[in-house]
């Protein structure tokens, strides 16, 4: 696809902004664009999530080439962390400042401190969701198909990743047997948003369902959902029920049907603690 000679200076300084990496000159003329232009917000939300992709990665993880070609060079700067609800226990930290800009891989590499590494838990969790939601294989096949079903899928995500810098927002990265992250609950007080990445297409036979586990054992439906696509997407607009406030872990089935049932029939395919 081939993009417009003359935006293609916003989409520069849409990474050296995601970067730290602007002078205060391009800084605030790409905040002036910014503004108004929802391309260059879904560009950003990519780039966000692609630098927190590299925070989450071990040490020795190398990024892939097509990876360092899009972003130049970096790691994710700063976090914001997620406090739960009075319900949970939380143990978030405060959301750091941006150092000064990496001008360099090798800059940025060293610039991946332990302490950078070393965020709260609940960081690990929104770096897991935005990991999830960057799917560099996902994304090179979306740039493939129909241009308003990228534009609907960037909005989504666009809407996750702004979820996610919400210091209300609770993360929950739901994981399957063999420990790979397949879907993050993003929980707002009893609203759910749900992005998954990972699960198979399922048939009009049957339905993914998320459960809410409580405190005292007994589970509930949040919601029912399909994976009508592979790779990223999100479920958005789930709602946690009255009663399962002080959940304590949310699981995955696929279930037989259209709906629901009232408890789950089918083994867990993934699960996460709060």
């Amino acid at each position: 696809m081939t993009r417009p000679d003359a935006h293609e200076r916003y989409e520069e300084l849409a990474a050296g902004h995601a970067l730290s990496a602007l002078e205060p000159e391009d800084e605030q003329v790409f905040l002036q664009h910014l503004g108004a232009c929802a391309r260059c917000e879904r560009e950003l939300a990519v780039h966000d999530a692609t630098l927190a992709h590299l925070a989450y990665a071990p040490d020795d993880a190398e990024p892939p080439d097509s990876l360092l070609a899009s972003i130049r060079a970096g790691v994710l700067a700063s976090g914001r962390g997620a406090s739960f609800s009075q319900h949970f226990d939380a143990d978030a930290d405060s959301a750091g400042r941006r150092p000064a800009a990496p001008v360099s891989l090798a800059a940025a590499r060293r610039r991946r401190t332990d302490s950078t590494l070393r965020r709260s838990s609940s960081w690990t969790g929104i770096a897991a969701a935005a990991a999830l939601m960057l799917g560099l294989g996902v994304w090179n096949a979306t740039l493939q198909q129909d241009r308003a079903e990228q534009d609907a899928w960037g909005d989504r995500m666009a809407v996750a990743v702004r979820e996610l810098r919400d210091a209300d927002t609770d993360t929950v990265p739901l994981r399957g047997d063999d420990g790979a992250v397949v879907a993050v609950a993003l929980v707002r007080g009893s609203e759910l948003s749900l992005v998954v990445d990972g699960l198979p297409v399922n048939d009009d036979a049957t339905t993914y369902v998320l459960w809410g586990q409580s405190r005292y054992g007994d589970v509930r439906p949040v919601g029912a959902f399909d994976v009508a696509r592979e790779g990223v997407d999100v479920q958005r607009e789930m709602q946690v029920q009255a009663g399962i406030a002080d959940v304590t872990r949310f699981m995955v089935t696929r279930e037989q049907g259209e709906q629901a049932p009232p408890i789950p029939q089918q083994a867990v395919l993934a699960s996460g603690n709060v």
